[in-house]
């Protein structure tokens, strides 16, 4: 499927290959017999080959591009996430979504898609329905931006640099973060992977609180036995709470992909040149992989197709699923009056961001 998408991508030339492998994806997915077939192999391409191919796109930038580009887009994202936290847990109360379902649909719409619902999901003892279900509204939503937003963006001529931010606040899950800013532009998509992977260290204070809180709800429930519960990495704390919570440092590890860390590393490798050098068949150890990357990403979206269950929501009802929507268009209206603001001032233009993104541009045409 990814070979099939890189064909058809490569023919139409409309940057379409990211759409088209998920699509096909979820085409082959929709037939029940051919998904479980298929899915011992998909599901890990939908994790492994995604990771690797981000990790790997760190080779096209350079530090000094990637601190500009990530820091130009903090404040949105701090914005993004703490506004997206506070609507999800008011409408949730709306529409009557009661946790854990709630705050799993909250973190991944807030921060970074199935990643953070995953994450989050032992912590707060969700049972494997309600997980499914979060993971199946993220990825319905972020589908609907990886067709919408590029169509919309090139309705409202937004530039590379406005629609990369605005894909990397608005769409939830990271696969599709890449597939919208790639469908958009090669700069674009550079502009929404850095933002996506900025964002999604945010679940990494979330993690922290959300293990406090349901440590001291445990404790709080047990009386306060013998001086109370021990916080995060004690034994009692662990057992009391029912949720494996672990050191600090091992949260910390677990909230902090390697994948985020790989790339930052390919980068520096980049900054000092030591993927510069030519290759027998042309062109450099960036461009290489860079291609990799690319490949690598199709096969991770044709994945997430075919790992999509969309009847594992079926019997929960249709609050959460609102509630998704809901924040889903509050938010990807809120982060596209940010990405206008701080991607398209005339003042970040000119430097920083700016700066960054006509380096990147120039990379992708030059290599």
């Amino acid at each position: 499927m990814a070979a099939a998408a890189r064909l058809v991508g490569t023919w139409l030339q409309l940057g379409l290959e990211t759409a088209v492998a998920l699509a096909l994806g979820l085409a082959v997915g929709s037939a029940a017999r051919v998904r479980a077939v298929l899915l011992p192999g998909a599901a890990p391409a939908a994790r492994v080959a995604l990771r690797l191919g981000i990790m790997l796109l760190g080779a096209r930038l350079t530090l000094g591009q990637l601190l500009d580009t990530g820091g130009a887009s903090v404040v949105a994202i701090t914005v993004v996430v703490a506004v997206g936290l506070l609507l999800g847990t008011t409408l949730a109360r709306r529409f009557d979504v009661r946790p854990p379902l709630s705050a799993l649909i909250t973190v991944g719409m807030a921060i970074c898609g199935n990643s953070a619902i995953l994450a989050l999901a032992p912590i707060v003892r969700a049972p494997h329905r309600e997980t499914a279900y979060a993971v199946s509204t993220i990825t319905i939503f972020g589908l609907v931006g990886v067709l919408l937003l590029p169509v919309l963006g090139a309705a409202l001529g937004l530039s590379d640099a406005v629609f990369g931010m605005w894909a990397g606040l608005a769409v939830n899950d990271t696969a599709q973060v890449v597939a919208t800013g790639y469908a958009y532009s090669p700069a674009a998509g550079d502009v929404a992977t850095v933002v996506k992977l900025t964002r999604n260290l945010a679940i990494l204070p979330v993690l922290l609180g959300a293990s406090w809180l349901t440590v001291r709800a445990a404790r709080d429930a047990a009386g306060s036995r013998d001086g109370g519960v021990a916080w995060i990495g004690g034994d009692a704390g662990a057992s009391d709470a029912g949720v494996a919570t672990g050191s600090p440092i091992g949260l910390v590890a677990r909230a902090v992909p390697w994948f985020v860390i790989g790339f930052v590393v390919f980068a520096g490798l980049r900054t000092a040149g030591l993927l510069d050098g030519a290759l027998p068949t042309g062109g450099t150890l960036a461009d290489l992989c860079s291609v990799a990357a690319a490949v690598l990403i199709l096969v991770a979206l044709a994945g997430v197709g075919i790992s999509t269950d969309v009847r594992a929501m079926v019997g929960v009802g249709a609050g959460p699923f609102v509630l998704g929507a809901a924040m889903w268009i509050a938010m990807g209206l809120l982060a596209l009056g940010l990405s206008a603001v701080v991607a398209g001032s005339a003042g970040v233009s000119a430097s920083g961001f700016g700066g960054a993104l006509t380096a990147l541009v120039a990379d992708y045409h030059g290599g």
